[in-house]
């Protein structure tokens, strides 16, 4: 599997009821929650089946992005972000 960087093929997410997502580059979308505060982000993974979802946050201390999961939906990866807070 490979990032998906420069495509915009595949589909956006889309957080139902409790929040946005704002596209900031191919493949990658930002994810905010109704206040308007940035939980992560979801990047499009192309894949052999189609495409997978991962969910990123932020880490602080190292200043870097770090992978929760990858999902085969982006509602499950936007459901990770939800979440895991």
């Amino acid at each position: 599997m490979s990032t998906a960087l420069w495509n915009d093929l595949a589909p956006a997410p889309r957080p139902v009821g409790w929040g946005a997502a704002t596209h900031v580059a191919a493949g990658l979308w930002r994810i905010a929650d109704p206040r308007g505060v940035v939980v992560g982000h979801v990047r499009a993974i192309a894949a052999d089946g189609g495409w997978r979802y991962a969910a990123e946050r932020f880490h602080a201390a190292t200043g870097r992005f770090r992978r929760l999961g990858e999902f085969w939906s982006s509602a499950d990866a936007l459901e990770c972000l939800r979440y895991a807070r």
